[in-house]
């Protein structure tokens, strides 16, 4: 049976206000988001672990997504008198390991390749095997929990720097993930380093499968499984990619230059998809980027995040109206829990596909047109909707909420940054910092969202 659903053009008439208010400080939000590929690389390039640098999409480590951590408020300005009371955040999990179909898609190509042309290929790729076996699929990587350690030190560096205390409690600390076991291990691996030095029993909480629509939104309304996630719809874009003269030049340059292959020897672009899939795991995972990377010119691999950002701007961008809005439920939760004096601080762990709606629903994916596949290379690495910038391994967002002007508990001048992968994040609505008001006015429409009754066939 076909369904009907809002394309993006109804979803860019929908935000149409928005859309203008958020233009007329495009340069400043593109800056903050793009400063991962310029910025923290040129303050680091002498430490950076990384021996080639470039986005991943989904599958880019968190170090190479570029870290910026907040600056402590300069003493001359008018957050002098502010203090942190609460830090509300939800993040991805770390680098996982690949998931089960994409190990067997990624072994079934290396295996062919071995068996039909050893003799053409590659030394290296002669000899290779995955350094990690089957069964560890979708699991947390020891780089994703080394990831979820660091962000867990530096948000308890950061609550130290204003005395916020650091007494473990129920009452005090929420520590939430989903049923997926990789977001247990990156909450887990979070709390040991925040409270590496005190070591408590922490409590963890998980909703039940089928009901939580806060951090698995995307599981649990119907209306968008069907119109969105299991419909052709979803795909139009990617599969005009797949078949565009682009892609197969790149076909053919993998063959060719990259893996040597027999003149007439066939290549699929399942076969490259699966040879890019390993690539993005080897860095993500070893930092290794002479291996399956090495098979890729630069540009073919800015096609590629591409090619995958494209896939991301429709299953859960601004690609469809409720792609974004199902969302709402966990804003709204932020928004009720910054205002609970009581916490101290809130941490969500999820999934790309938790945050990257998230995001957009604050108005951070902003794209003046739709992308498609016919996007030429200028428009494509131009483009302000970089999913490696947002939803990264490890990605996160959080409110950093601040009392100002006097006792930090009695909530009289509340203030909030809003940041993005530890970068603050300017809001164009919000006067040089955001009140709750101002959120909640704002967002209005999430606030109101009715999840079932919006989610209903």
């Amino acid at each position: 049976m076909a369904h009907s659903y809002q394309a993006i053009d109804s979803h860019r008439s929908v935000h149409f206000s928005l859309v203008k208010r958020m233009l007329l400080t495009a340069a400043t939000l593109t800056l903050v988001l793009l400063v991962s590929w310029v910025v923290p690389h040129l303050q680091t390039a002498d430490t950076s672990p990384y021996e080639r640098i470039f986005p991943l999409s989904t599958k880019t480590p968190y170090a190479m997504s570029g870290l910026a951590h907040e600056r402590p408020p300069d003493p001359d300005d008018d957050w002098s008198t502010c203090s942190l009371v609460q830090i509300n955040a939800v993040y991805r999990h770390g680098t996982r390991y690949p998931m089960r179909r994409e190990y067997a898609k990624m072994h079934s190509t290396l295996l062919d390749l071995q068996t039909r042309y050893m003799g053409s290929i590659p030394p290296w790729l002669q000899a290779y095997t995955f350094g990690y076996p089957e069964e560890s699929s979708e699991l947390l990587a020891p780089a994703g929990r080394l990831e979820m350690e660091g962000l867990g030190r530096r948000a308890r560096a950061l609550a130290d720097q204003y005395n916020l205390t650091s007494k473990y409690s129920r009452e005090a600390f929420v520590f939430e993930h989903t049923r997926v076991q990789r977001t247990l291990e990156s909450a887990t691996a979070f709390a040991d380093s925040y409270f590496a030095d005190t070591a408590p029993n922490v409590t963890f909480m998980c909703r039940p499968q089928g009901q939580d629509i806060t951090l698995r939104f995307f599981d649990n309304c119907p209306k968008y499984k069907a119109w969105v996630r299991k419909s052709t719809n979803m795909t139009i874009q990617t599969k005009a990619f797949e078949e565009s003269s682009r892609a197969i030049a790149m076909v053919g340059r993998l063959r060719d230059a990259g893996l040597h292959l027999p003149s007439g020897a066939a290549l699929t672009w399942q076969e490259l998809n699966a040879i890019y899939t390993a690539c993005a795991y080897d860095v993500a995972l070893f930092n290794q980027s002479r291996t399956w990377c090495s098979l890729f010119s630069t540009q073919d691999l800015l096609l590629l995040d591409f090619y995958s950002d494209l896939k991301k701007f429709y299953q859960c961008g601004p690609g469809f109206n409720i792609s974004v809005a199902i969302a709402a439920p966990l804003l709204s939760d932020m928004l009720a829990t910054i205002k609970a004096s009581h916490l101290t601080g809130y941490f969500r762990f999820a999934h790309a596909e938790t945050v990257l709606p998230l995001a957009c629903l604050l108005g951070l994916c902003l794209s003046p047109s739709p992308l498609t596949a016919s996007w030429t290379e200028t428009e494509i690495n131009g483009r302000h909707f970089k999913v490696s910038g947002l939803s990264p391994f490890a990605g996160n967002l959080a409110f950093h909420v601040y009392t100002c002007g006097g006792n930090a508990r009695d909530r009289g001048d509340v203030r909030i940054k809003v940041l993005v992968n530890e970068v603050e994040v300017p809001l164009p609505f919000c006067n040089g910092y955001c009140t709750v008001e101002d959120l909640e006015v704002h967002f209005q429409t999430a606030l109101r969202f009715d999840f079932k009754a919006e989610c209903e066939l």
